[in-house]
């Protein structure tokens, strides 16, 4: 399936770019940082992977990269279990930032063997049924949001034919959120409005009361799916939650690890189920645990275009993954990377062509988007 040729060098660091109008909520510097991992062959070719952690602790994928790297340098392209072995170190292997870099890594290496076999990522994997578009929806609603301001997201996702819209809440006061939400629900119409509550971010959480008491709330409103109405880390009260909610449940960003998956569906914690290429268990183990269960799924994307077409590869392979989440939010650095323009057509991703993810950073690229200090998200 794969080229036998060695793996040479590997080397983690984290760019800073300007996102969005330099103003979004807990980004302090007016930039966000993201981290990267660039792998190379012995014949020079380069791959590139994304971690979503270097968004929140961009210093530490460079040494993180060097500790991995002990596994990876010198190992052959057609035998990849060296990744099991990153994943079976006893206590940090499986879950958290190690398994989070990692993931990154494994994409690296994935772009690269796609350029050397001149294939886009997606067509590495012939034995699985492949999609010909997925559906995407137009991810925005930042919790500081006005309802103008939502007003204004929902003419831009009309523009590109997106049939389905995300906003945030859990920040300001309810009564403004339900307005914002009134006025989402007001303009799309028939469209699946999705609401986020980032209970894995915001500082002030809701309890499980609070959970139930906004959810009947929003019964309102035809919501297509509450995200992450609860901290992360409560298990046993989304599994209490899903039990009386009538909106479904959505979770799964916050995790990295087959582990955390498994655990949501063995306590039925969720409706549906979120993954992150960048981030979780690692693009082969993803594949191979979307398709095996048939819980309702849909990919988590907060990254920059690397992060985009990831996912969408991801999404592309599996039957079971409904939804892409398209950020309405660009880094700046996105356009710069990709090789190939992403192809958004009525709010359907077209799959890519290009080998492998399409991505290129040149030296130039890391030295104009050089990581800015203190630049990890904060609020």
């Amino acid at each position: 399936m794969y080229t036998n040729q060695k793996i040479t060098k590997i080397e983690g660091f984290a760019l800073s770019s300007e996102y969005g109008d330099g103003k979004v909520f807990g980004q302090p510097k007016g930039k966000k940082s993201i981290g990267f991992i660039e792998v190379t062959s012995e014949s020079g070719a380069k791959g590139f992977g994304e971690a979503y952690c270097g968004i929140y602790s961009p210093e530490l994928i460079k040494p993180i990269v060097k500790f991995l790297s002990n596994y990876i340098i010198g190992k052959t392209l057609d035998d990849l279990s060296f990744f099991d072995e990153i994943d079976m170190i006893p206590f940090i292997g499986y879950t958290g930032i190690l398994q989070g870099v990692r993931v990154g890594a494994e994409l690296a290496v994935m772009d690269l063997i796609g350029k050397i076999e001149e294939k886009p990522v997606h067509e590495l994997f012939p034995y699985q049924e492949k999609k010909k578009e997925i559906k995407c929806y137009y991810s925005g609603g930042s919790v500081v949001f006005t309802p103008d301001s939502i007003k204004q997201d929902i003419e831009d996702l009309s523009k590109m034919g997106f049939g389905a819209y995300k906003m945030r809440v859990g920040h300001q006061t309810w009564g403004q959120d339900i307005h914002r939400v009134e006025t989402a629900a007001k303009l799309l119409k028939n469209k699946n409005l999705m609401v986020d509550a980032i209970m894995g971010t915001l500082k002030k959480k809701w309890t499980l009361m609070d959970a139930e008491l906004k959810i009947k709330d929003l019964l309102n409103y035809n919501i297509f799916w509450i995200e992450e109405p609860l901290c992360p880390t409560s298990i046993s009260d989304y599994e209490k939650l899903r039990k009386k909610s009538k909106i479904p449940i959505a979770l799964g960003e916050a995790y990295s690890g087959k582990i955390n998956f498994e655990s949501i569906i063995s306590n039925n914690a969720a409706d549906i189920i979120q993954f992150d290429a960048t981030n979780s268990m690692g693009l082969r183990k993803l594949i191979d645990f979307s398709i095996k269960n048939k819980i309702k799924q849909a990919t988590h994307v907060w990254g920059t275009s690397l992060s985009l077409i990831a996912n969408a590869n991801l999404s592309l392979l599996s039957k079971n993954i409904n939804y892409l989440e398209y950020p309405s939010v660009k880094f700046k650095i996105s356009d710069d990377i990709v090789e190939e323009k992403i192809k958004i057509i009525n709010g359907k991703y077209i799959p890519n062509t290009y080998p492998g993810f399409g991505i290129k950073i040149t030296d130039e690229i890391k030295e104009r988007y050089s990581l800015t200090k203190n630049s990890g998200y904060r609020i």
